[in-house]
């Protein structure tokens, strides 16, 4: 039991980042037109939602088993990244651009802050400091997994992409973790600071 205790949250991640090679599969096969079938967009938005909601449950299972390791420690946000970071380039290109709402810079404010958030965490950690992600930085993570399948809803369901009370919420939303992002970076900055002065104070 305990071995199985030990490599399930880590099993979970690798199923993650399946979903997210199935989810990239299928949103490279979206039409983008009022009478496309949404069929595939469906299940593109139901794969990225089960695939977020995994992410949930194996860093639960990690902690309440006591069962955190090196490898999920890596693992878990490097296919996190790969998830959003991935949807979310897929939003800002053809077909789906620019119906989804995503541009392009958008794509690069996110790459840049988790880019520098992780290079961060590699120096301090490496060194033997601890640096876990804070509510900022979780609550960025959540309104990042919301956003990319309203975005992808917007752009590739018809029905979805016709309402403007729709568009208007998606907008919203894109915006919102646009915001928290960019926002996100200075409590990250601010925790980073001091946990190499403590690192280098040792």
């Amino acid at each position: 039991m305990s071995d199985m205790r030990r490599s399930l949250p880590n099993a979970i991640t690798l199923g993650r980042l399946a979903l997210a090679i199935l989810f990239f599969a299928l949103a490279a096969r979206l039409e983008v037109s009022a009478t496309a079938d949404p069929t595939v967009a469906w299940w593109a938005v139901l794969v990225f939602v089960v695939a977020a909601l995994s992410d949930v449950l194996d860093g639960h299972l990690a902690r309440k088993w006591q069962v955190v390791t090196g490898l999920g420690r890596v693992l878990d946000p490097a296919v996190d990244k790969i998830l959003i970071i991935g949807g979310l380039i897929y939003l800002a290109s053809a077909p789906l651009a620019p119906d989804s709402g995503i541009a392009p810079w958008m794509v690069i404010l996110v790459i840049g802050r988790e880019f520098l958030v992780t290079s961060l965490r590699a120096v301090i950690e490496g060194a033997g400091g601890k640096f876990p992600a804070d509510w900022t930085g979780k609550s960025k993570m959540f309104l990042q997994c919301v956003a990319v399948p309203v975005a992808l809803g917007q752009a590739a369901i018809p029905n979805l992409h016709a309402s403007a009370d729709y568009r208007l919420l998606a907008t919203s939303i894109i915006w919102a973790m646009l915001v928290l992002t960019a926002l996100s970076t200075i409590p990250a900055l601010v925790r980073g600071r001091s946990a190499l002065s403590t690192v280098v104070g040792r």
